[in-house]
């Protein structure tokens, strides 16, 4: 019987070491799965770094655009209120000489109309004795 355990004693003990052995191994690839792994890490952290930099530049970029983008709206609604207010003077200047002007120049050609008739009827009467006024007939 002490024999047999002694026996069962070296297969354990050779079952142990084979575990060993295989942990050994597991561990071995595991810490070149590790390695693997940190490489990568390590390259995409290299990688990402200056893409993160020209990240924030290109936005630094942009947000300048966007402000004289703004800058420029607000330059291009000021010009478009300047030339309102330019067309809205244009149109009450018009408005002004216009009053000024359209009331003597109708006066003047009523007058000058009024001349006119006079010299027709002046003449008709001293030539032929009609008038140019129908209702007088």
């Amino acid at each position: 019987m002490e024999q047999f355990l002694t026996i069962v004693q070296i297969i354990v003990l050779l079952l142990l070491a084979g575990v060993a052995v295989y942990a050994i191994v597991v561990l071995a690839s595991l810490r070149d799965l590790l390695g693997t792994i940190d490489q990568n890490l390590k390259q995409v952290a290299s990688k990402t770094i200056p893409t993160l930099e020209n990240l924030e530049a290109i936005t630094s970029k942009i947000r300048v655009i966007v402000e004289n983008f703004d800058e420029q709206i607000a330059v291009l609604k000021s010009s478009v209120e300047t030339l309102k207010g330019v067309a809205e003077n244009v149109a009450a200047f018009e408005r002004r000489v216009q009053d000024a002007i359209e009331s003597p120049i109708m006066e003047v050609m009523n007058t000058i109309g009024g001349v006119i008739r006079g010299f027709t009827s002046f003449f008709n009467r001293a030539v032929g004795g009609r008038t140019s006024r129908p209702d007088e007939e």
